[in-house]
């Protein structure tokens, strides 16, 4: 590519000069679209007649059942018609729909925007968070949230303050000097904002020593895992070393916190599931996973989050026009779902990373053919869409739920993936408090119009979203077509 402009360079220099300024601040950027809101007074109970209910677990739907909702909880489940209506209970009719757990993105990023990487822009958090429910993801695992008030974010949607799924954070990456993702933002950034942003985002060690006081560090600040990056990006850049590696996890342990590893080849996987990791974020996307080496991978007994919507997204990277689903049009403007389709000349970005979406292009007949082999082998598959630049929030999850269906599992398989399987992970128990439509258990669902045991796109015909007990008030953008 050609050099850069120097406009390029002024209008990069300039959105960047705004990040910094903005750093920590919700208030910047322009306000995204309401998409969902409580409804002013919600009803003391809800009930839900005649709709049929996924059992996740089993993979079969139970046809025509009453479910009331108290609270926030799932208070009973009965026959179509055999529960009664009391007092000031909302009813609403669920015949033809399907109710299922809400979705649980295991790799979400509440504070990354989703447009073009040449247009670096601050988005509206609160906005991001109501477009993940909008789509139906009640709750997310957002492993690389750097900004200083994460955990405060967290703890506020928790309460309630602000509406949003609930998170799960792991606060600041840690990871090898000079390691992802220091050289993305110093290709983006000049100097005089790298300096200021680096020690923000990432925690850069190459030591056990310096492992162990990063842990510390993340441990003391209240995360609920920690992120350690095990990949080289771009190709020719640094990692984590192993000594470093394991310290960190040991550290993490000792914390009463899992770690888990952002990894890209076979030796990043062996290495961080050999180091005691409780599971891999990524699949091997570099390369095709050797048949002798699936059981090995498998023997370490951790989880997969195969992100497979975020390398397909940067492979088909200007390779032609972007197709946005139909949820994508509901929660973005048309103008941003277009912006992508066109670069400017002389990006840097593009320039320094051209190799790296190269790769990713050579790569992508391997990527479904590693999930289904791991999948056999008994490797079990959470489903992370790694919002970012091209993969929006919510949205994107239900690309990567079909991504992991093309790669072999069932559409009830891929859906648990989505629910009950990542519940048991976040919560590192066999009876977490949601993520399955039982009595007691949270009411965080989703209901859609037809079986998406029978077509996994029917998981995006969404008829309701209820958060808590509460049916939410979706409300689509104008680009949705509604």
């Amino acid at each position: 590519m050609a050099s850069p402009t120097r406009s390029t360079w002024r209008r990069l220099t300039q959105r960047l000069g705004i990040a910094l300024l903005c750093l920590g601040s919700l208030s910047c950027g322009e306000k995204g679209p309401e998409l969902v809101r409580r409804p002013s007074s919600p009803p003391p109970a809800l009930l839900v007649r005649h709709v049929a209910i996924l059992d996740v677990e089993s993979g079969r739907v139970e046809p025509d059942r009453d479910l009331l909702l108290k609270g926030d909880r799932i208070a009973a489940i009965g026959l179509g018609g055999a529960l009664p209506v009391e007092r000031g209970t909302e009813v609403i009719d669920g015949a033809g729909a399907v109710v299922l757990p809400g979705l649980i993105d295991s790799h979400a990023h509440v504070t990354l925007h989703s447009g073009p990487v040449w247009e670096p822009a601050i988005p509206d958090v609160e906005a991001t968070l109501r477009a993940y429910l909008y789509a139906g993801v009640t709750t997310v695992l957002d492993p690389g949230d750097s900004s200083p008030d994460a955990l405060e974010r967290r703890d506020r949607v928790a309460r309630g303050d602000v509406l949003g799924p609930r998170i799960y954070s792991a606060g600041k990456l840690v990871t090898g000097p000079g390691g992802h993702p220091i050289p993305m933002i110093e290709a983006t950034a000049p100097w005089w904002l790298s300096w200021y942003i680096l020690p923000r985002v990432a925690a850069q060690v190459d030591s056990p020593e310096q492992a162990r006081e990063a842990v510390a560090a993340r441990a003391a600040e209240g995360v609920d895992f920690l992120k350690l990056v095990v990949d080289r990006i771009p190709e020719d850049g640094t990692r984590i070393d192993v000594a470093s590696l394991k310290a960190a996890v040991e550290a993490a342990r000792e914390h009463d916190l899992r770690a888990i590893a952002h990894i890209g080849n076979v030796r990043d996987a062996l290495d961080s599931g050999g180091a005691g990791v409780s599971a891999w974020v990524h699949a091997v996307y570099k390369e095709r996973i050797p048949d002798e080496t699936i059981g090995q991978l498998a023997s370490f007994g951790i989880p997969m989050v195969p992100t497979l919507a975020v390398w397909h997204s940067y492979a088909d990277l200007l390779m032609k026009p972007r197709q946005p689903t139909q949820l994508e049009r509901e929660i973005a403007s048309a103008e941003l779902l277009a912006s992508f389709d066109q670069a400017p000349e002389g990006l840097p970005l593009l320039d320094s990373f051209g190799p790296y979406l190269e790769m990713l292009r050579q790569q992508r007949p391997h990527w479904g053919d590693n999930v289904r082999r791991l999948r056999e082998a008994g490797v079990t598959m959470l489903a992370g869409s790694d919002t970012q630049s091209g993969v929006f929030p919510g949205a994107s999850l239900h690309r990567e739920i079909g991504l992991l269906h093309e790669a072999g599992l069932s559409p009830a398989e891929a859906i648990r993936a989505a629910t009950l399987d990542a519940a048991r992970f976040l919560t590192g128990g066999d009876e977490p408090s949601f993520g399955i439509v039982q009595v007691g258990k949270r009411a965080d669902l989703l209901i859609v119009n037809r079986d998406p045991t029978k077509d996994i796109d029917a998981l995006s015909d969404i008829r309701d979203v209820v958060l808590g007990g509460v049916r939410l008030i979706r409300t689509p953008i104008a680009a949705g077509g509604r």
